[in-house]
């Protein structure tokens, strides 16, 4: 019975316009406080460090060469008012700061203003943009350039007794980078240089390694905006064998003189250190200075020759001229009038004849001979071979007969008259 009356009661609430009433008040209520607090209520908060982007970057560059090389900012703040649900949808992160560049037509410093953008999840219309700083981005436009410059490179490390790596030496590929970027940033660029380092090296090797940008003072240089077409280069380092050679002269016998027993060599500096290719220094033990015919000179004064190296050798003590001297040792030198002169390959169909009557000759020998020398063992032959007919001055030979450690020092040629044969 009290069930079935609890039942009409509750029966009794649902059929009461007192009761919807105040169902349809608390509704409503509900549905003007959540819109009031989310659409009704306005919200202004500042957001930092909103990410400025440009417009039509590739454009500009693709068309009239044109980049932003520097920016004043890179992010603004800007204060937003709009409504609770809309402000508290945003973050900076959000929001960009966008610089349309579709009207720069040339390079140089301007500043242009920006516009914001929003996400697609908040209605534009209900915010109000308020103070932003910077209000402007300041920006330099510069053209667009390309130059290609050479590698160089830098060993640092290490290498075992007798052998060195001259940093000049290395081979790189590729041997030139070409960079794209602003004018004004390409042109601080001085070198591009890879460094190689190694331990205890010993011969040749190879290796890959990236480069690095400097100025002329080689200051490290950072470029955002340059391209390059090589980030890596292969390099090829030389190593170098070391060893000390002797410096010498070739002496060729004559005028009485034997090098290996008449002739002291003097030569400053006797020695010097080289780098090379070892294959190249294994056979090298000695530099020869000169080819000196003992028979051009009575005394040989002290003369001054270059040091000519072999392709790829380095002289590391930096000598590029040595001196030399000769000493005639246990010789002597006497002067001969010479009669006997005659002709030898006097050419077919020709008469010759010597105009010369006589010619003072110097003959050098042992001092032990030389005086047992006199002019009759003297003779002067001319050689015809190369003599054109009439007067002509022709080669001779001076031969001492009886003393074959004797020689005439110097040159004697005559003159002679060649002409043809009476029939």
């Amino acid at each position: 019975m009290q069930n079935k009356t609890g039942a009409n009661g509750i029966r009794r609430l649902f059929d009461s316009h007192l009761f919807w009433a105040a169902i349809s008040l608390c509704a409503a209520l509900f549905m003007w406080v959540y819109y009031t607090s989310n659409y009704g209520a306005t919200r202004t908060q500042t957001f930092y460090g909103v990410e400025v982007t440009f417009l039509g970057q590739d454009a500009m560059r693709d068309a009239r060469s044109l980049v932003v090389s520097e920016q004043d900012a890179t992010t603004v703040n800007v204060t937003l008012t709009g409504t609770r649900r809309d402000i508290a949808q945003l973050t900076s992160a959000d929001l960009k700061a966008v610089v349309n560049l579709a009207n720069v037509n040339m390079a140089g410093y301007r500043t242009m203003s920006y516009t914001l953008t929003y996400p697609t999840t908040v209605n534009q219309a209900n915010i109000r943009e308020g103070t932003k700083s910077p209000a402007t981005i300041g920006m330099q436009i510069s053209k667009l350039s390309t130059v290609s410059m050479p590698v160089t490179g830098i060993f640092d490390g290490s290498t075992m007794d007798g052998y060195m790596v001259d940093s000049s030496e290395m081979v790189f590929d590729p041997a030139n980078v070409t960079f794209t970027g602003p004018e004004e940033e390409l042109e601080q660029i001085a070198k591009v240089q890879v460094t190689v380092g190694r331990d205890d090296v010993s011969s040749s090797f190879s290796a890959v390694g990236s480069y690095v940008l400097l100025d002329a003072e080689d200051n490290e240089l950072e470029f955002e905006d340059v391209q390059s077409d090589a980030e890596n280069i292969s390099v090829t380092v030389p190593v170098s064998t070391i060893k000390e050679v002797a410096l010498d002269v070739t002496l060729i016998d004559g005028g009485g003189a034997a090098a290996e027993t008449d002739v002291v060599k003097h030569i400053e500096p006797q020695t010097i250190t080289v780098a090379g290719d070892a294959a190249t220094l294994d056979g090298l033990n000695s530099v020869s200075l000169a080819n000196i015919n003992l028979a051009d000179y009575l005394t040989f004064p002290e003369t001054e020759y270059n040091i000519v190296l072999p392709n790829g050798v380095e002289c590391l003590t930096g000598e590029t001229t040595a001196m030399v001297s000769l000493e005639f040792v246990g010789l002597s030198s006497d002067l001969f009038i010479v009669t006997n002169l005659s002709a030898v390959n006097v050419p077919e169909g020709y008469d010759a004849s010597i105009i010369d009557v006589n010619k003072v000759v110097t003959v050098r020998a042992p001092s032990s001979v030389l005086p047992r020398i006199t002019a009759n063992n003297i003779r002067i032959v001319a050689d015809l071979t190369d003599a054109v007919p009439g007067r002509s001055r022709v080669p001779t030979t001076v031969y001492v007969d009886g003393f074959s450690s004797a020689g005439a020092v110097g040159t004697y040629p005559v003159y002679v008259q060649l002409e043809e044969e009476e029939q």
